[in-house]
């Protein structure tokens, strides 16, 4: 229920935001072209980190989701830096898979390099501005 998805790393205290979108039916004989995960920064305490968004490998729910009980990832992480303003992730290929899979649960959000000093601020859907956004492209297969 929070407006703002914390991303920190800090030892002993790492932050990670998880983030989930309903997909659109694939279209009939295509397959994923390019697909774009959008999160708006507000701020962050640093410009020079480096920002993954990892496939999630199993289900949560946004009020049991805990640090202990946090899915497993799987697949390699779309990176982007960190700063202000959205942020964006190429992730057609995780979204591909999650076509082909049929499993759809979303991203988890991290820090590359965790246990350091640095937070980054994401608006979630809760905040009502600058939202969180999904974008695919489709091509014939």
């Amino acid at each position: 229920s929070d407006g703002i998805l914390k991303v920190m790393s800090k030892s002993g205290n790492n932050l990670r935001g998880l983030v989930r979108f309903n997909l659109p039916t694939l279209p009939v004989g295509c397959t994923v072209d390019t697909a774009t995960l959008r999160l708006f920064a507000a701020s962050a305490s640093s410009s020079s980190r480096t920002l993954q968004a990892i496939r999630l490998n199993g289900s949560w729910t946004e009020s049991g989701v805990t640090w202990a009980n946090q899915p497993a990832t799987t697949g390699a992480a779309a990176t982007t830096s960190s700063g202000t303003g959205y942020r964006q992730w190429a992730v057609a290929t995780q979204i591909q898979a999650m076509y082909s899979s049929g499993q759809n649960n979303g991203f988890l959000i991290r820090d590359a390099t965790e246990s350091q000093d640095a937070e980054q601020q994401l608006h979630s859907k809760e905040k009502g501005d600058n939202p969180p956004q999904l974008v695919i492209t489709f091509k014939p297969a």
